[in-house]
C-alpha cells in the first residue's frame, strides 16, 4: 500500500488563510476576570445553550446575539462588544436571565457593558440611544429619580438631536404623545427629589473611585 507524500498543494498558504480569523484566547481572561468582579456575574457558567437569545423580544436587532454577548465577554472581544449595536437595543426586560439554565445573569452582563461603553472613547452605533443612556443617567443622578417631562427636555438639548427629530417628523409624534399624557394627568412638569439622593450621590461617587 503507497503512503501518500504531502505536498504544497495539500496545506493552504499564508496568503490563503482568512484575514479576519481571531484566535480562541490570544486575549487572555482579563477583560473576563473584570466583567465577573465588576458586574458580580458568572460568566464562566455559560455553555452556549441558546436559550436567552431565543426568549429575548429583540434579538433580530442585535448584530450579536444575547448567547454570543456572553462567549465574547469569556473569549476577552471587547472592541467588538463596544462597536455593536445589541449594547444599546436590549431593552433590559431580563427574558434573557429569567430563561438562563445556569442562572447567567445575561442583562446584567449587557447593562455593565452599556455603561462601560458610555464612558469610553469609542462612537457608539446606535448614538441617539447612547445619548439617551447617557442623560439617563445624569437625570437619575441629579434628582435621585427620573421625570420622564425632563428627561426628554435635558435629551433635546443635545447637540444635534433636536434638529434630527425635527427632520425625520419624531418631534411632532413626541409633543402628541405628551399632549395625551398631560390630558391624562400622567405628566409632572415640576421633578421630585429622591430623599435617598445622598446614597445615590455615594454609589456614583464609589463608581467613579473617587
Amino acid at each position: 500500500m503507497r503512503v501518500h507524500q504531502p505536498t504544497e498543494t495539500d496545506t493552504p498558504s499564508q496568503s490563503s488563510l482568512p484575514t479576519d480569523r481571531k484566535m480562541i484566547g490570544d486575549r487572555g481572561n482579563f477583560f473576563l476576570k473584570r466583567v465577573q468582579g465588576e458586574a458580580g456575574v458568572n460568566v464562566t457558567a455559560c455553555y452556549q445553550c441558546e436559550r436567552c437569545t431565543n426568549a429575548c423580544p429583540a434579538s433580530a436587532l442585535m448584530d450579536i446575539k444575547p448567547h454570543q454577548v456572553i462567549r465574547y465577554v469569556q473569549l476577552g472581544w471587547r472592541e467588538e462588544l463596544m462597536h455593536s449595536t445589541t449594547i444599546w437595543v436590549c431593552l433590559s426586560c431580563e427574558m434573557c436571565t429569567t430563561y438562563c439554565p445556569n442562572m447567567v445573569d445575561v442583562a446584567e452582563t449587557i447593562n455593565y457593558l452599556r455603561n462601560m461603553a458610555a464612558h469610553s472613547a469609542i462612537v457608539p452605533r446606535e448614538r441617539h440611544l447612547a445619548v439617551f443612556h447617557q442623560t439617563f443617567l445624569e437625570q437619575l443622578h441629579k434628582f435621585g429619580r427620573v421625570n420622564e417631562f425632563w428627561l426628554m427636555n435635558a435629551f433635546n438639548l443635545k447637540p444635534n438631536i433636536l434638529r434630527e427629530k425635527i427632520q425625520s417628523g419624531v418631534l411632532r409624534e413626541e409633543l402628541l404623545l405628551g399632549l395625551a399624557l398631560i390630558k391624562k394627568g400622567k405628566l409632572n412638569f415640576i421633578p421630585r427629589r429622591s430623599r435617598a439622593i445622598r446614597q445615590i450621590d455615594e454609589i456614583y461617587r464609589r463608581r467613579r473611585g473617587d
